[in-house]
């Protein structure tokens, strides 16, 4: 948006039509009253290609000074040749969104009348794939760049051919398919002519992709061939491929700690840029600068180049930017990172702490741009390894001075650094629900979603994926940009309710955790204040030990649980030291885990070193405090804000076999158990379909699942099983609802992958995403005797607990206290496995009638009768 702005700003300040040279101006009145639209557009293009920085503004106002639209074919290729000068010169510029949105523009208006003879691959496709990867948007990137190898491959040409799989190679390599990406680049190295240009873009390409996964000899053989081939040329482009090819041996030098000679194909690189590109590519000289400036720091010299390349990109900024003057640009926030490194070498740690929490804005910034979640996940886990260096600088500043600022910054970016893009979908979410209007292109976007899921399920089942997937999505992407500019007002970036001690409900503790590589950081608060902050060392050797811990006790079945009690109790004691420190601070708490920590059932850990035998004595945190999940603070805000408490009506599937025959008996006890507890719709066994399912999605309140949960396909996606099939968590995407309570009380339905910076990828998640404001999740495969009973419990606790999570842990401690519980059952693996998700307000719920007050009420009515007759018969004998 800020990139909007600028651009707007940069129109307000170029003349208008009537302020226009008079020679220029008189010749394209002459023109309009010939109605001559093709010339006049030719006429104003040649114009601005005289002085094309200074004339930006004046070219992209040149569509809204023409009196009409295009209508014949020459018009049609005069009007894309405009769209096309637009998209470069923007590019060319530095300003990469809007570039991007008239290169859309211009494939959209192409294929809305293809006009015969248009190199559509070199005056679109190409440039704006490469400005998808530049952004960062690698799923867009990767439909275009096919699009366009479809049509090079066609034509023949292998040049062309051999440039679109050096881009395919890029955009692989962005999103970490190394494999893949040196695939396609020795493809295209087999179609580009011997020491041409191209094969020097390739061998520069290839030298990256070597680099990054660690074959740093490959690596330094390609980027000098890369030089060898780019040296001398003089074709279009050359000069700046061998600018990149100079970076890149700076790279691999770099990599081998010969930082003299990393410098020195620096700065060759960026004279070459200078000598061919003065005034502009200020994008790729402020990346050169940047990595100028990271030599600087290994030499622990002195440096002005991140702030030459922050200069570049944000004209005018002294120092750090304004808030205002930020927009969505990668190189802007490697810039900023490498400023605020070199702060922080030179002990400037406030100034330092400044700089990362700018980065934060930019990363929001640029998420609002990317079409894809996959990719706004791979940033957000990007994105985490910054906020450790945050996390770092602030924590330093608050051991020094105990200021409370540097605690509520530490709080700041352990919030940015979490479930993000879950937040913006449930903002989108609300956003959605917010639109009930009549229009074509909601229903457009509807019936895209609709079929995306459709073809996303068939993958996911190992039937053939079809390419029209890819078409519809990136048709779904620009009918969701048309969208958001015909209602701009419903999908401007919502702010996050400002964070504040004062939001916590009265008596919760907060316990929010950083997991980071070096540390783990943890937070105590309250609605008074901050009780404590706690950093311990060695982070990923203790992420390594919860991490076997769970997988060993939980994930993998309860015999080792079985086997060695002891061992459990004593491991689950050392992980409680860690998180706890041997201090309970209050009897309710929020628990917001990072990392490996969101699979680890906390209720479930002994709070006492003695181990004792009996089971019925161990110390469980549980016997503590009662404890619930978030994602983050700002998604239970949103998840504690949207809810009421008041449900209406309730929705159960119970399936005891599902399509693979294995028996659930304990399902139809749960059902039971439920059904006698709350009243509503229920649906088992054969009548628990797809169909139903999805038909029942939002009608009510209260949603129960029991039923198998399975982790689908090569991608693993938690699925719900009903009869006639698995439902799967993408599908939830396009659905609008908000229940107030969902019990999950199928296996691993809190389980998934882990997304780092986000979270655990689970159907939980996917339900918070698309609304609903509780959910009761199962981590592992749960006991199928032991939750049908505990669920009954947790429904007979829920209409007088003050939250589903009080209701939840009072259902665990009933199943504990109970004598008649077995033994072993009382090992954590039986019960622990469902966790609370979600709101702490009191849930309403409407009771079952009784049943058996009808015939009470019969039998009392029949006497009744009884009672009339046998008087009318003592009053006839009496008259007589």
């Amino acid at each position: 948006m800020t990139t909007i702005r600028f651009l707007i700003f940069l129109l307000l300040c170029q003349p208008l039509y009537a302020q226009v040279p008079d020679a220029l101006k008189k010749r394209g009145d002459e023109l309009k009253k010939e109605d001559n639209l093709e010339e006049w557009v030719y006429y104003m293009l040649d114009h601005v290609y005289e002085k094309p920085p200074e004339r930006l503004g004046e070219l992209m106002q040149i569509d809204d000074w023409a009196w009409r639209k295009p209508k014949d074919e020459n018009e049609r290729a005069a009007w894309l040749d405009l769209l096309t000068s637009q998209g470069y010169y923007l590019m060319y510029a530095g300003n990469i969104l809007p570039s991007i949105e008239s290169y859309e523009a211009a494939y959209r208006f192409y294929n809305a009348a293809p006009i015969p003879k248009t190199d559509i691959v070199e005056y679109i496709l190409k440039p704006l794939g490469n400005n998808y990867t530049r952004l960062g948007d690698y799923e867009r990137a990767a439909f275009i760049q096919t699009k366009a190898l479809e049509s090079v491959l066609k034509q023949g040409d292998p040049r062309q051919i051999a440039a679109v799989y050096n881009n395919l190679a890029v955009t692989y390599q962005m999103q970490e398919l190394f494999t893949d990406a040196i695939r396609q680049g020795l493809t295209g190295l087999k179609y580009a002519p011997a020491n041409s240009s191209i094969a020097g873009l390739l061998h520069s390409t290839l030298a990256d992709i070597y680099l990054k996964t660690g074959k740093v000899d490959s690596a330094a053989i390609s980027a000098a061939q890369a030089v060898k081939a780019l040296k001398d040329k003089k074709e279009e482009n050359a000069a700046y491929w061998l600018s990149s090819a100079l970076q890149m041996s700076g790279d691999v030098a770099f990599s081998q700690h010969r930082y003299k000679e990393a410098q020195q194909f620096l700065k060759e690189a960026l004279q070459v840029m200078e000598s061919n590109y003065a005034g502009a590519r200020s994008r790729e000289k402020a990346r050169l600068l940047e990595k100028s400036g990271r030599i600087a720091l290994q030499l622990k010299q002195p440096t002005a180049d991140f702030d030459k390349a922050i200069r570049l990109l944000v004209p005018g900024s002294n120092g750090w930017p304004q808030e205002k003057q930020l927009y969505g640009e990668f190189m802007l926030a490697d810039a900023l990172e490498g400023k605020a490194d070199a702060l922080v070498q030179a002990g400037k740690l406030q100034e330092a702490l400044t700089g990362y929490q700018l980065i934060f804005s930019i990363e929001q910034l640029l998420r609002r741009e990317f079409f894809s979640r996959a990719t706004r996940l791979l940033h957000q886990k990007q994105s985490h390894m910054l906020a450790e260096k945050a996390m770092n600088t602030a924590f330093q500043l608050w051991e020094q001075t105990k200021d409370p600022q540097y605690s509520l910054a530490m709080l700041d970016v352990m919030e940015k650094s979490k479930a993000q893009v879950l937040l913006e979908e449930q903002q989108f979410n609300m956003q959605n629900s917010r639109l009930q209007v009549k229009d074509t292109l909601l229903d457009r976007q509807r019936k895209l979603q609709q079929a995306i899921a459709y073809y996303d399920r068939e993958n996911a089942l190992g039937n053939k994926t079809s390419n029209n997937r890819s078409e519809l999505a990136y048709e779904l992407s620009q009918v969701q940009l048309a969208i958001k500019k015909k209602y701009p007002d419903f999908f401007e970036p919502v702010k996050p309710v400002p964070f504040s001690l004062k939001n916590l409900p009265q008596g919760l503790i907060v316990k929010n955790f950083f997991a980071g590589t070096d540390h783990i950081y943890i937070i105590d608060l309250q609605k008074q204040g901050i009780l404590s902050i706690k950093r311990l060392p060695d982070a990923e050797k203790k992420l390594d030990f919860i991490h076997q811990f769970v997988t060993k006790y939980f994930h993998n079945g309860p015999q080792a649980m079985q086997n060695d009690p002891q061992d459990y109790y004593k491991q689950g004691y050392q992980i409680w030291r860690w998180l706890w420190n041997d201090t309970i601070a209050g009897n309710k708490y929020l628990l917001i885990p990072d990392g490996w920590l969101g699979y680890l059932p906390f209720d479930a850990l002994p709070t006492d070193s003695v181990y004792n035998r009996d089971l019925a004595k161990w110390p469980f945190l549980l016997k503590k405090a009662a404890t619930g999940l978030a994602y983050s603070m700002q998604t239970w805000l949103q998840q504690q804000e949207r809810s009421s408490g008041k449900m209406k009506g309730m929705t159960g599937f119970f399936i005891s076999k599902a399509n693979e025959g294995v028996e659930l008996p304990a399902v139809q006890q749960e059902f039971e158990a439920v059904s006698h507890a709350v009243k509503g719709n229920y649906y088992q066994n054969e009548k628990a379909t797809l169909a139903a399912f999805r038909e029942q999605l939002g009608k009510n309140g209260i949603l129960h699942l029991s039923t198998h949960a399975s982790l689908e396909g090569s991608q693993q996606l938690p699925a719900i099983q009903l009869s006639d099939g698995p439902f799967f968590l993408f599908e939830l995407y396009a659905r609008k609802f908000q229940p107030g309570l969902i019990m999950l009380s199928a296996c691993r339905t809190g389980q998934g992958m882990l997304a780092e910076g986000e979270g655990i990828i689970s159907l939980a998640r996917e339900f918070t995403a698309s609304g609903a404001t509780g959910i009761v999740a199962g981590l592992w495969n749960v006991h199928d005797a032991t939750v049908a009973r505990l669920t009954g419990n947790f429904y007979q606790q829920l209409p007088a607990a003050e939250s589903p999570m009080m209701a939840l842990h009072d259902a665990k401690m009933e199943w504990l206290e109970d004598k008649d519980t077995k033994q072993q059952l009382k090992l954590p693996y039986y019960w622990a496995a469902l966790t609370y998700i979600g709101h702490h307000h009191p849930v309403t719920l409407e009771k079952p009638e009784e049943k058996g007050n009808y015939f009470i009420w019969i039998g009392a009515g029949g006497a009744f009768i009884l009672l009339i007759v046998l008087l009318r018969k003592l009053f006839s004998h009496s008259s007589r």
